[in-house]
């Protein structure tokens, strides 16, 4: 048996660490860190933002992960704002 293909028989470590590294994306994405996720992608694949991010969307929508909106923190900041508005004109 040749060095070649002994080489060829063996798992490749780079392999593995993508696979970890991906599986790590994912983990940030079903936590709700999307910004870190994609800063993970960039990082991992050398991609620029617009296709990290358009990989990350990809990766929520194949694994289906739910993604929160932030439209109720804003929400929330309005009717706060419109509240203390009211309460110091009064």
């Amino acid at each position: 048996m040749d060095d070649t293909s002994a080489e060829n028989s063996q798992p490749n470590a780079d392999d593995s660490d993508q696979t970890k590294a991906m599986e790590q994306i994912v983990e940030s994405l079903r936590q709700g860190n999307k910004i870190e996720a994609i800063k993970e992608y960039r990082e991992l694949t050398g991609s620029g933002l617009k296709e990290s991010k358009e990989a990350i969307e990809a990766l929520i929508q194949k694994y289906e992960i739910p993604m929160k909106s932030g439209c109720a923190s804003l929400l929330l900041i309005g009717l706060s704002s419109t509240l203390l508005l009211v309460f110091v004109c009064w």
